[in-house]
């Protein structure tokens, strides 16, 4: 109940600052929205399948194929079983700054991501209106 709480209010502040930013001519064609599913792994431990949510804003290209963005968003890892310990989890709101090198035109993503301590291989589909 509690994810679906914290869903729910991300939702909600991503409406209320997407309408502010429209209001002073934000150009909006640069938001993009995606989900997708992992697999996470804690060093000795088994992997677990977990997901997250993004939205975020692309702020052009700054040299030949090179792109920043500014993210933020949900995530859950699922739950890392470690014999003889306690088990492992991670879960909740993150905020980055990407660099992206577009080698070609992505509709889909797959990613390898290291957060503190947790690696991820991610498939991420984002769209953007």
């Amino acid at each position: 109940m509690l994810n679906m709480i914290r869903v729910v209010v991300i939702g909600l502040v991503g409406m209320a600052l997407s309408s502010v930013a429209l209001a002073q001519g934000f150009d909006t064609s640069k938001l993009f929205f995606g989900g997708g599913v992992s697999s996470n792994s804690v060093s000795g431990s088994d992997s677990a399948v977990g997901y997250q949510i993004f939205g975020g804003y692309g702020f052009g290209e700054v040299s030949p194929k090179v792109f920043i963005d500014a993210e933020v968003g949900y995530m859950d890892t699922g739950t890392m079983k470690k014999s003889g310990r306690a088990d492992v989890k991670a879960n909740g709101l993150w905020a980055n700054g990407v660099g992206r090198l577009m080698v070609a035109q992505p509709a889909d993503q797959l990613e390898y991501v290291q957060r503190d301590n947790v690696d991820s291989v991610q498939f991420n589909f984002v769209y953007q209106p």
